[in-house]
């Protein structure tokens, strides 16, 4: 479990004071940030510590909905696959280290702690199970497909996240977004999208 650092805490109690916000039952944190009338709704889905670097790269205008997630796993398919029933979104990006846009991920399974193997390996995948709270828990099958993207903008490519499937099988175009740059992109992104 990612755990929040004391400026992630003060940054969600800002949101909350200023935005809706909600916690679901897998520890995720959302708030939902309001644009001008004419847009569709982006996921930006992320870990928890990486809020402090990514607010101050959020564009200051634009339409329709962005809905920050923020991750309290590590990674997992399963939060992921809530947060998009919850946010509902027309697209989702993970926000990720690195710099560019995640078009693609070539799949793969851990199969033992620690050991993981190509997606196409014969081995089961391990299911983990995380227990949140003794009122509940979760299993994460340690399986993540692959999947691959046309790009939407013209901009560096890097590996895409481990749950790009999940929102592909559930036809929510999914993709990484660096880190690095991230406000540039996200830009860029946005003006492809209609979103600004």
């Amino acid at each position: 479990m990612q755990t929040s650092t004391p400026n992630t805490e003060w940054l969600e109690s800002w949101l909350a004071e200023h935005t809706r916000t909600f916690v679901d039952e897998f520890g995720s944190f959302y708030a939902w940030l309001e644009g001008s009338h004419g847009g569709d709704t982006l996921l930006l889905w992320m870990s928890r510590p990486m809020l402090e670097k990514v607010l101050p790269q959020l564009p200051k205008r634009f339409k329709g909905r962005i809905v920050l997630g923020l991750d309290a796993s590590e990674g997992h398919a399963a939060p992921f696959a809530r947060a998009l029933h919850w946010a509902n979104p027309r697209w989702a990006l993970v926000v990720m280290p690195g710099e560019g846009l995640g078009l693609a991920f070539p799949g793969g399974k851990e199969v033992a702690e620690g050991e993981w193997v190509p997606w196409h390996h014969p081995r089961e995948a391990r299911q983990l199970e995380v227990v949140l709270r003794p009122e509940f828990s979760y299993l994460e099958h340690r399986a993540y497909a692959p999947w691959e993207a046309p790009a939407p903008a013209s901009l560096p490519t890097l590996v895409g996240p481990a749950v790009g499937a999940v929102g592909w099988e559930r036809g929510i175009p999914t993709y990484g977004l660096g880190l690095v740059g991230l406000d540039r992109s996200l830009q860029t992104l946005l003006e492809a999208w209609r979103m600004c």
